[in-house]
């Protein structure tokens, strides 16, 4: 049986997390390591400055009192009773797509997992308005939960290269057999808003980070213009952090 390493950044006790597991339970071996409370925007980040503590909560799931990647890193080396074929972060309330893969903890957990060199999958389920908006909608969790297990039994885990992340957005719509997929590009969503200042009655500035009223149009073969045609969004993904030869030739530092 398929041994799958599930996380996420919502916490252990998030909805998404959990449909996930209620629907893989009976295709695969799962264990699952999640952050103890919510690290929405946590990216990559990981735990240097204290120890972490692992719970083992009502549910069977074990909690961690660090981020999303520390997740991952102590699961697979410390927690897990096996080496994990596969490893699943999500699923995510709201599409991680464009500039927002640099701050997702979803995708930094499976990031971590690539780093680790196993295959690595990153779901979200698509929300285009936030918590608290008077046009929020809550995801649908079973699609995106549906999805994934239509990727493991009908495609072939060995074409997965460890060395990427499959970034999946599934739109906010009931699953079926006629949901298609479609291989996409990342995006972009343009910038963020300027951060939200709040004053107290005593004068104290506070300051909220804020996302965005308008975003981009974008191409065809994106991730968000995928989403807006209610269509599955797979994006294969990995961190480059070297530029290219033209790039460095045309980069002359000269000093004052």
């Amino acid at each position: 049986m398929l041994k799958i390493l599930l996380s996420n950044d919502d916490g252990y006790d998030a909805p998404g997390l959990e449909v996930l597991f209620n629907t893989l339970k009976t295709f695969a071996d799962l264990f699952v390591v999640a952050p103890e409370v919510n690290n929405s925007g946590a990216g990559c980040s990981i735990t240097t400055n204290k120890p972490m503590r692992v719970t083992k909560r009502s549910n069977g799931f074990l909690s961690v009192t660090g981020k999303p990647a520390d997740c991952v890193y102590l699961g697979v080396h410390e927690l897990a009773p096996w080496k994990p074929d596969l490893v699943i972060s999500g699923i995510n309330l709201g599409a991680n797509m464009g500039e927002d893969l640099l701050y997702s903890g979803t995708v930094g957990a499976a990031l971590e997992a690539r780093d680790l060199l196993y295959p690595s999958i990153a779901i979200s389920a698509a929300a285009f308005h936030q918590p608290g908006s008077k046009d929020y909608m809550e995801p649908n969790y079973d699609t995106a939960a549906n999805v994934v297990l239509d990727i493991l039994q009908n495609y072939d885990l060995n074409e997965i290269d460890p060395s990427i992340v499959l970034n999946i957005n599934t739109p906010n719509v009931s699953f079926s057999n006629d949901l298609d997929y479609k291989v996409t590009s990342v995006g972009s969503w343009g910038p963020r808003n300027p951060p939200q200042v709040e004053k107290d009655k005593s004068g104290t500035v506070a300051y909220w980070t804020t996302h965005r009223d308008r975003y981009l149009k974008n191409e065809a073969n994106s991730d968000i213009k995928t989403l807006e045609e209610n269509l599955v969004s797979i994006s294969p993904i990995f961190p480059n952090y070297t530029v290219n030869e033209i790039t460095k030739q045309n980069l002359n530092l000269k000093k004052k």
